[in-house]
């Protein structure tokens, strides 16, 4: 069973949320969407960790029955100064925890077997995150934290151009940075951050045709935007209605 958790207010500006899986009786198949997060997941049967890389397309995944995982979905741009391995490399792929996270690979995984309600092991996870931040604070890309905070405020609607003219830096400066960083580039964060604005809105408000969704969201037309969904989701938009 999938279980979401919101994070506390300290953690909500750069965890998405908490989740679990567990309880599960048989093998179970589904469709991972993008989200511009990057999950940290902790499998306690197996008492091995991996970090999932941000996502430009969707994945289809397998778990098998009797899984008990736990998750963190930080969002991308705040999880770029905890890593090692510059997120860019890890886009699309599963990595091992101890690759991007190695001083942290100690005793977490015994730590977390050991606690025997998921209310615990959040706390226990919501005092990590906020250990390993603020150990790492120094590292953060502020520029770029800036620049991700104003994309998702537009909703992936803008110009490229004139948010590395806002910023003061040059486009090609701005377009290498942030994709050391985030592990996107500014064009796929933003397209992908603008599909799940979308996505919502067709969910939400049913009264708008799906072609005033594709106009409010900056597509070009409705074809525009079922090209978008489909090459991000598989799916096409009348399918989140």
């Amino acid at each position: 069973m999938y279980q979401e958790i919101k994070p506390s207010e300290e953690l909500s500006t750069s965890i998405d949320s908490f989740w679990t899986f567990s309880n599960n009786q048989i093998l179970d198949q589904f469709k991972v969407l993008p989200d511009t997060c990057t999950d940290l997941i902790f499998d306690l049967r197996q008492n091995i960790g991996y970090i999932s890389g941000a996502m430009t397309k969707y994945q289809l995944m397998e778990l098998n029955a009797h899984s008990d995982l736990i998750g963190i979905r930080f969002k991308v741009e705040h999880f770029g100064n905890l890593s090692t391995v510059p997120l860019n490399e890890v886009k699309n792929l599963r990595v091992d925890f101890s690759q991007m996270l190695p001083s942290y690979n100690t005793n977490i995984f015994n730590r977390l077997s050991n606690l025997e309600t998921t209310t615990k092991k959040i706390d226990f996870l919501e005092k990590f995150i906020i250990t390993i931040s603020r150990q790492n604070h120094h590292k953060q890309d502020k520029l770029i934290l800036s620049v991700a905070r104003r994309i998702r405020q537009l909703k992936g609607i803008l110009s490229i151009e004139g948010l590395a003219k806002d910023h003061y830096i040059s486009l090609r400066q701005l377009q290498r940075r942030f994709k050391k960083y985030m592990g996107l580039t500014i064009k796929e964060f933003a397209n992908i951050v603008r599909f799940n604005n979308a996505k919502k809105d067709i969910k939400t408000y049913k009264d708008l045709s799906l072609m005033e969704v594709a106009y409010n969201m900056g597509f070009h037309d409705h074809s525009h935007m079922h090209y978008e969904f489909n090459r991000i989701s598989g799916e096409n938009p009348s399918h989140f209605r």
